[in-house]
């Protein structure tokens, strides 16, 4: 990447209206730019309802011509979404990422693989290390396919949305990805996205769930062990993926690669691979820095 004064400046939208505009450069090409439209869809509507969010920055740069690009960069507390209608030359990208502050340490999310070298160019000339770089890979259906989805849950259970307030600490605990203010973004992600759980009848136990990320996929999708081989997850899956479809949304999902049943799973509904996706995490150079839940 060029190390070339930055003339790039972020700029903070703080216009909601703005972010609908930059949201709205994504619809060309349908579905090629489905990550960026329903990555900013989310705090779109996140914002439009509470503009007082902490510690959510939205930025975008200034281009020569009416944001060309749609180049933007969400910083939602330690998390990053990165966006570009760009996707054959990442230097736009790379300059904006460079002007962030990396001391806390930032997860660069569900970001697409042509995007990549921007990110990967910042860590190598900031000198950074990463905690972990994986790949997905991304599955997609999209909403005339999803709303169609028939629900069949198996005798003695039943399907509804979650509850932050009784939910969100069984998932947490459960959840493989747990982390020190997690608990904080999956109350957020229930009480402002899209989700679905299955419970057992009499007793009302949670015992499989689904998210909706900030990014627009779907994630955190777990079913409890003594309860897997039941096809619990496919009856979650199907669940929030048909909501998401009735609304007129496509649906989106991040699956490891080398997760095999998850894989098979998402095949077997109808979904197909259509991009490939990372997350990263960079150590914080700031000590004793860590995001404690409830900010």
């Amino acid at each position: 990447m060029s190390d070339t004064t930055n003339d790039k400046k972020l700029i903070e939208i703080h216009d909601v209206e703005n972010i609908r505009k930059i949201r709205d450069l994504y619809l060309n090409d349908w579905p090629q730019h489905c990550v960026g439209y329903y990555c900013l869809d989310n705090f779109y509507k996140w914002k439009r309802s509470n503009d007082n969010i902490k510690n959510l920055k939205i930025y975008t740069v200034k281009e020569e011509s009416e944001n060309a690009e749609g180049v933007y960069v969400i910083v939602d507390r330690y998390q990053v979404f990165i966006g570009s209608l760009n996707t054959t030359s990442c230097e736009n990208l790379y300059r904006a990422l460079e002007q962030l502050d990396w001391s806390v340490g930032l997860k660069v999310s569900s970001f697409r693989e042509c995007h990549r070298l921007s990110v990967l160019s910042v860590v190598k000339n900031k000198g950074l290390q990463c905690e972990y770089d994986s790949l997905t890979l991304m599955y997609y259906m999209p909403h005339h396919e999803a709303k169609n989805l028939q629900i069949c849950c198996p005798e003695g259970y039943y399907v509804q949305r979650l509850s932050s307030a009784v939910d969100a600490e069984i998932i947490n605990t459960l959840w493989p990805n747990r982390h020190q203010g997690s608990l904080f973004l999956i109350k957020r992600l229930i009480d402002w996205n899209v989700n679905m759980g299955v419970y057992v009848k009499g007793t009302d136990e949670l015992v499989a769930w689904c998210l909706r990320l900030q990014g627009g996929f779907l994630g955190a999708l777990q079913v409890k062990n003594e309860y897997k081989r039941l096809g619990l997850g496919s009856v979650v899956t199907r669940a929030i993926a048909r909501s998401l479809g009735e609304q007129g949304e496509d649906v989106m999902a991040l699956v490891n690669e080398d997760n095999k049943p998850s894989r098979g799973m998402f095949e077997k509904l109808g979904f197909t691979v259509t991009d490939r996706c990372y997350w990263l995490r960079t150590f914080p150079t700031m000590e004793n820095f860590t995001w404690p839940d409830g900010e």
